[in-house]
């Protein structure tokens, strides 16, 4: 054996022990995740609950199982990686035909939103007399895309142990706020009378995380959940002008320099590839149909895996503050949103 198929051969064999151990890794909270998804199945056929709820409250239950170190790696992989894939493909289902149906109403729509959100976050942090970065960093959370929003601007902002702090809070009070969303907007909507476009257009304009706009959206109806994800999906596009232009304005160029890679989130680009491929119509019939119930299986598992993550008694301990912020916002980002569609 020559040296270079030795190298080649160690390579391998590191590569396949590191795959096993990741494996291994991941395996029991993946399964456990698998297991509510059938769980929430069985309630769904025999009870008539909708899949999503079922597996975000069957987590919510089993909640005290996130603490077992064991877990937490699988439940973590759901809870992201699994997710971003199933949103990903979920583009398969978006047409060029419904876009241009649709036209420029949502891209009007959730850039009002996003920009009137972060705004009024900024006055509010203002009148609460608390640093105006905090509220950049509540008002980017809720009018954007949660956890990953808020993250992704607390690191063109600056920094220190209060800023640290806040962001902490406003991690687990986006999360603990959207949640309470996904299950309570559904109902409300319903009740109000609203057309199916004009529920997806709300739903993916005011909550704050994407897996819950694809919850609220599929409680209602497979058509609601299509066009509050591609809602969803134009607000999170909106994250990289955001990011760009509070560096410009903080003077980050370490931030400026690397930022697009960082910010700029993979699934986002995948999406727009599944959304063309959709209408290229180089796939089958079948294959179409089949990546569309991958996207469902990965989401419903994100969902088990969210609900194993969230403790909604976590949200009394963050500070009033951060939490007041948030609320506000959710209540400003759903007003504004609805006087825009109504």
């Amino acid at each position: 054996m020559s040296e270079l198929e030795a190298v080649k051969t160690r390579y391998i064999w590191r590569s396949a022990t590191s795959a096993r151990q990741k494996i291994i890794e991941y395996l029991p909270g993946i399964s456990f995740c698998l297991l509510l998804v059938l769980g929430a199945s069985y309630l769904s056929d025999h009870y008539g609950m909708s899949k999503i709820l079922g597996a975000l409250l069957l987590g919510m239950a089993f909640q005290a199982i996130s603490q077992y170190q064991e877990f937490s790696p699988g439940l973590d992989f759901c809870a992201r990686t699994v997710l971003r894939a199933g949103v990903a493909i979920l583009g398969i289902r978006i047409s060029f035909d419904q876009m241009t149906e649709l036209g420029v109403a949502p891209l009007i729509l959730v850039s009002t939103a996003v920009t009137g959100t972060i705004i009024f976050s900024i006055v509010l942090a203002r009148l609460f007399k608390i640093d105006p970065v905090r509220g950049i960093i509540s008002g980017a959370a809720v009018g954007i895309c949660g956890v990953s929003a808020a993250l992704a601007v607390a690191s063109v902002l600056p920094s220190n142990k209060a800023i640290e702090k806040h962001l902490l809070c406003t991690v687990v009070a986006v999360t603990g706020i959207s949640t309470i969303c996904m299950v309570l907007y559904p109902g409300l909507l319903t009740s109000m009378g609203m057309t199916p476009e004009q529920m997806g257009l709300f739903i993916g304009a005011s909550i704050h995380d994407v897996v819950q706009v694809f919850g609220a959206g599929e409680m209602i109806s497979p058509d609601v959940a299509e066009l509050a994800t591609y809602t969803k999906m134009l607000r999170i596009a909106l994250l990289v002008p955001t990011v760009v232009i509070l560096a410009l304005i903080y003077h980050k160029p370490e931030a400026k320099a690397g930022g697009f890679s960082r910010v700029v989130p993979p699934f986002l680009v995948a999406f727009v590839g599944f959304v063309i491929l959709a209408n290229v119509q180089v796939l089958p019939r079948e294959g179409w149909v089949l990546l569309g119930d991958i996207s469902q299986a990965c989401l419903w598992m994100a969902m088990a895996a969210l609900g194993a993550k969230t403790n909604l008694v976590d949200l009394w301990r963050i500070g009033g503050r951060p939490l007041l912020l948030i609320i506000i916002n959710t209540l400003f980002i759903a007003a504004m949103s609805l006087l825009l569609i109504i």
